[in-house]
């Protein structure tokens, strides 16, 4: 594959050189903003649906948000020097979405806190970033926030609502030069192994992060993006709402997932692209509201593996496509599912490395690279990348090598034509007596069976075999599955030695607000 110019055609080697046919945009994310507010000044940028509310909704078109993004800069600037970082700890509101492209167009860095996070996370996220001001609101169920956070933050703070009258208010404050290269944003990890580490993502990583799938996906100025993705993701920070603008469409902001609102709102705004996990689209697709002649261009899909079934019932009900993609918050976007792409492809691999992105599978112990089918630790470089873990140098050193890829952590194949396959994470491969076993194949054999709702499998201590196989289970409401008919049903699915051997029903899944399982929790009910 080495040899080859680019792609993977017919290679031996796990190794996609990375395509160079689409020209890159230039420039900050502010300056993407600014050429857009001149060019198509008058199309929407922004719906706004209050909480369960579609009968009225706000629209801010371009020139209107570039207003009061550059008002709120200016505010910003008298504060603040370039380089200093502005928290928000808020539910998804319009006001964070001004506040992000007023620090792009300040310079200053964008952090978006998690509003799930305990008090101690808190703690750890204010002394890791050390923020300037922090802007805070409402959690996703409603609750105040900002007495937790004056009882840490050592800060300038200030209501969220206070966004709207700051920017309102014009100023002659002058405005810095704002480059490519600059740092935009700090995201935060998911914090599922550990405790959370920030992702610093140059104006460059963020604006082609959001820009780079809706492009190839033909995304164009009349798309609506209709998702409930929190700002504190990056799916919602970068590849929703800076996917959007990158393309001149438009996006609405959504105070939480609400099923009967999304589904008011598709005709309202013109939805084209919608997101979520498949569990979502199953109620979506059950709702007798849904109305028959709904036709949505894309729907994108992820959280967890997803069922042909499903796919094509999007595809008959919507006339929607079932879009897949692969990033991390240390790499903004990596690979997508495309246009053209059989069906069966969105449901098996998480599509291929899109134009500028290299990757290579290789053995995390010698470092080689290894041949197509074979599972190794994906490693990518490209300009989506993190420049590094915010006030961690250590821990970047130890993530991008010395050639500028990125070891993502994730165990992963490439085949023959380019398509990547998850098998789960570097951290968490379980290794049963010299056999490598990937968690997601058995957790994705427990979750075909329709009385789970959720499964983590995790590797215990074994005292002959070094790891066994262990499995905690959520059930559905209602459910009286016991671990036998787990067990016999996944025995169906996988190899013998890949059966868990241990197995705890739990209540209550450990997850992040983006819907990840916490393992670092569900470890020590097998120890």
């Amino acid at each position: 594959m080495s040899e080859q110019p680019a792609g993977n055609p017919g290679a031996q080697l796990a190794h996609w050189k990375p395509l160079r046919s689409v020209e890159l945009l230039t420039g900050s994310v502010g300056d993407r903003l600014r050429e857009h507010a001149a060019t198509i000044g008058e199309r929407p940028a922004v719906y706004v649906a209050a909480e369960g509310n579609c009968e009225t909704v706000e629209v801010l078109d371009y020139r209107e948000l570039l207003r009061l993004a550059e008002n709120c800069a200016r505010w910003l600037a008298q504060r603040c020097q370039p380089g200093e970082r502005v928290g928000i700890w808020s539910r998804n509101a319009v006001e964070s979405v001004i506040l992000q492209y007023g620090c792009a167009l300040s310079g200053t860095i964008v952090t978006h806190f998690n509003t799930a996070w305990t008090d101690t996370e808190l703690e750890h996220g204010l002394a890791l970033v050390e923020p300037s001001l922090v802007f805070v609101g409402v959690d996703h169920a409603g609750r105040p926030l900002e007495e937790r956070l004056r009882a840490q933050a050592n800060c300038e703070l200030h209501s969220i609502d206070d966004i709207r009258e700051i920017a309102e208010t014009p100023s002659a404050q002058a405005l810095p030069e704002v480059s490519a290269e600059d740092p935009c944003l700090i995201q935060f990890t998911s914090g599922t192994t550990g405790k959370a580490k920030g992702a610093t993502l140059s104006h460059r990583a963020v604006l082609l992060g959001g820009w780079l799938r809706p492009y190839c996906e033909g995304a164009t100025e009349r798309d609506v993006w209709l998702n409930a993705v929190p700002f504190h993701h990056i799916g919602g920070s970068i590849a929703i709402m800076v996917g959007a603008m990158s393309v001149g469409g438009a996006f609405v902001v959504l105070p939480k997932h609400d099923r009967d609102q999304l589904i008011r709102l598709m005709p309202v705004v013109g939805a084209t692209r919608m997101g979520g996990v498949p569990t979502m689209w199953l109620d979506i697709l059950d709702s007798p509201d849904l109305a028959p002649n709904a036709r949505i261009s894309s729907v994108s899909l992820g959280g967890a593996s997803v069922s042909p079934e499903l796919a094509h019932a999007i595809q008959d009900r919507l006339g929607a496509r079932c879009g897949i993609a692969y990033g991390q918050s240390e790499f903004a976007i990596i690979t997508a599912v495309l246009p053209g792409d059989p069906i069966e492809v969105a449901c098996d691999t998480v599509g291929r490395p899109l134009p500028h992105i290299e990757m290579k599978i290789i053995d995390p112990g010698s470092g080689e690279i290894l041949a197509v089918d074979e599972p190794g630790e994906i490693c990518v470089r490209g300009p989506t990348s993190m420049d590094g873990y915010w006030g961690n140098p250590q821990a970047t050193a130890e993530t991008i090598d010395a050639d500028g890829f990125l070891h993502t952590g994730d165990i992963g194949t490439l085949d023959t034509a380019g398509y990547c396959r998850i098998r789960g994470r570097l951290r968490e491969v379980i290794i049963r007596g010299g056999e490598n076993i990937y968690p997601i194949e058995v957790e994705n054999a427990l979750q075909s069976h329709p009385d789970v709702a959720l499964a983590a499998v995790v590797g215990m201590p074994h005292p002959r075999l070094g790891q066994e196989v262990a499995a905690a289970v959520k059930l559905n409401p209602g459910s009286a599955a016991t671990v036998e008919t787990l067990e016999n049903h996944v025995k169906t699915l996988v190899a013998s030695y890949k059966v868990p051997k241990a197995w705890r029903i739990v209540e209550n899944m450990p997850v992040t607000a983006s819907g990840k399982i916490r393992k670092v929790e569900i470890e020590p009910l097998f120890r």
